[in-house]
């Protein structure tokens, strides 16, 4: 994987960016951390030099200047302050004791350079080689003698230079990680994403089954690889659709196709009356007319398949439909010797299109009148039960075979006793299609004798009752 191509991503850049910003608050609280140490350390250094300069103030005044220069000759004997630095001087200037040599006596608070000691910088500890700047304070007393008292700065610059390498780490630890995780993070990310440009390229060079892999962790690209799948999935049952489409309209159409072309070429040769060449009109007419209804009914099952209609959704009062197609219907049902009945319960609402709905029901029902013997119940009925909203489209006839029940949805698929009826098959694939846009699950049972017909409506579909 190329170097330019990660340096593109978005993940390299936010890493990068995150790393700069992290670089920042480190720069930040480094130059925080300097001046409070720094600070610190002086305020330590000062605070030991004004102890000294108390302490030595003391001896002064209880005993004198030959006392006093006693006492620094201990402290200096002792080793136990190092980096401390005395000078006295007689009132006549000259010097008494200490570990500084000569210079003017200066009051007050002041730094200068740490002379080399006369003994020679080779007497030195490693420390205490080199030039480092003191911190001092000097006091004249009443007789005008003068005392110095000095640190050395060389831990509190030490201390500096270890923060500073310190923060200098981190910010080169932060700005490499951020550079490494930048790398390893674009690099994941452009691997998923050619995951899914090339399952996207093999979908589109017709290999439909191909689906983008997933790994499980939910992250926003498995969420994404997922949404894509549904839609793989979706396309790729739209296509396998319209192919069975094309091959039903191909075979099913063809015949009256051919009893068209036959009855016209039938009616041309045979020499006809006016009234018989009408007649043969009025035939060819009507069977153009079955062979537009089917494609109509193919258009709009092609319609609800695509979920166009969803757009048109509000509340349907199924209660009221199920009655008007009862009364719509029981007077058709009797003069073909059939009876209807009807168990509606009030008030029972749903979210759907009403025009569909009514569709399928009368697909149901016409259905139920069509292929059903004289003396046949039919019957509707519709509750609102805890476990959802569920139809009944039932009858008393012939039934359909078990082993028959899942083909009958297919478009121009119809039983060999349903051959001699008027229709085009497509009447339950119309109920499929409506009932797949609402999420109703439609099942066939036996009714022992006769079929039943089960719309399942899915739950939180109830808006409420009158």
């Amino acid at each position: 994987m190329r170097l330019n191509r990660i340096v593109k991503t978005i993940g390299f850049r936010l890493a990068l960016l995150y790393a700069g910003i992290f670089g920042v608050s480190v720069l930040l609280l480094l130059g925080v951390v300097y001046i409070v140490t720094s600070n610190a350390l002086r305020d330590g250094l000062n605070h030991i030099i004004s102890a000294e300069i108390e302490a030595l103030t003391e001896e002064y005044d209880e005993d004198g200047l030959p006392h006093l220069k006693d006492e620094v000759e201990i402290r200096l004997s002792s080793g136990r302050r190092p980096t401390t630095y005395y000078l006295l001087l007689d009132p006549a200037g000259q010097r008494l004791a200490g570990s500084l040599p000569m210079r003017d006596p200066v009051v007050g608070w002041h730094e200068f350079i740490r002379p080399t000691p006369p003994t020679g910088p080779d007497d030195l500890d490693h420390d205490q080689k080199g030039e480092h700047m003191l911190i001092a304070f000097g006091k004249k007393f009443t007789d005008g003698s003068f005392l110095l008292v000095a640190e050395d700065r060389l831990r509190v610059i030490e201390a500096e230079e270890a923060i500073f390498r310190a923060f200098g780490l981190a910010f080169a630890l932060i700005i490499v990680s951020g550079f490494g995780g930048g790398i390893l993070l674009s690099t994941g990310f452009l691997r998923r994403v050619d995951e899914i440009s090339r399952t996207a390229q093999f979908i589109v060079s017709g290999n439909l089954h191909d689906r983008i892999p997933t790994r499980g962790t939910g992250d926003e690209l498995d969420r994404l690889a997922q949404g894509l799948n549904e839609m793989f999935d979706r396309l790729q049952a739209l296509i396998e659709s319209l192919r069975q489409v094309s091959n039903d309209i191909a075979h099913d159409l063809r015949t009256p196709l051919s009893r068209l072309r036959q009855k016209l070429e039938a009616a041309r040769a045979r020499s006809m009356s006016v009234e018989g060449y009408t007649s043969a009109v009025d035939l060819a007419i009507s069977d153009v007319d079955a062979i537009l209804q089917t494609f109509a009914a193919l258009l709009r099952i092609a319609q609800i398949e695509a979920g166009t209609r969803k757009a048109g959704f509000s509340t349907v009062d199924l209660s009221i439909l199920f009655r008007s197609i009862c009364e719509t219907y029981s007077a058709v049902a009797e003069d073909n010797g059939q009876f209807i009945s009807a168990d509606i319960e009030d008030g029972v609402l749903v979210h759907g299109d009403k025009e569909l709905l009514t569709q399928m029901l009368v697909n149901l029902v016409e259905n139920a009148i069509r292929h059903c013997p004289p003396g046949t119940t039919i019957y509707l009925g519709l509750k609102d039960s805890p476990d959802g909203i569920v139809g009944i489209v039932s009858d008393t006839g012939s039934g359909i075979p078990a082993e028959a029940r899942e083909k009958v949805f297919r478009r121009f698929y119809r039983l060999e006793s349903s051959r001699t009826t008027a229709g085009n098959g497509l009447g339950l694939s119309l109920v499929s299609a409506v009932a797949e846009l609402h999420h109703i699950q439609v099942t066939l049972q036996d009714n022992r004798p006769g079929l039943i017909v089960r719309l399942a409506f899915p739950s939180g579909t109830t808006h409420g009752r009158d």
